[in-house]
């Protein structure tokens, strides 16, 4: 395995969008289960994308002439942090309106 030495470039701003995307559908979803719990729903779609992201990953490396690049998943991630405020407010929202 080669270690990655790409980490700027287009890809990185689509691993981010993707990450960002992931995090508030699942978030969002997740934040409108009883009993909304605003912790649990940051943790659940952040988990979401780090798997998701590292399937991907894995799914890369297996490619013929590509490899498992550990910035694409940091970029994923990075745009899960980015956005994980949003799905942890709509729980917090919910829990708070009953």
């Amino acid at each position: 395995m080669t270690l990655c030495k790409d980490k700027r470039g287009f890809d990185k701003l689509l691993h981010f969008i993707v990450g960002l995307v992931i995090a508030l559908i699942v978030g969002v979803i997740f934040a409108h289960i009883p009993p909304h719990m605003p912790w649990w729903t940051l943790t659940v779609a952040l988990a979401a994308v780090a798997v998701v992201g590292f399937i991907k990953e894995i799914h890369d490396s297996r490619m013929t002439g590509n490899h498992f690049c550990l910035w694409d998943w940091l970029w994923t991630m990075s745009g899960a942090l980015a956005i994980c405020w949003l799905p942890w407010l709509a729980a917090y929202l919910l829990a708070i309106d009953g």
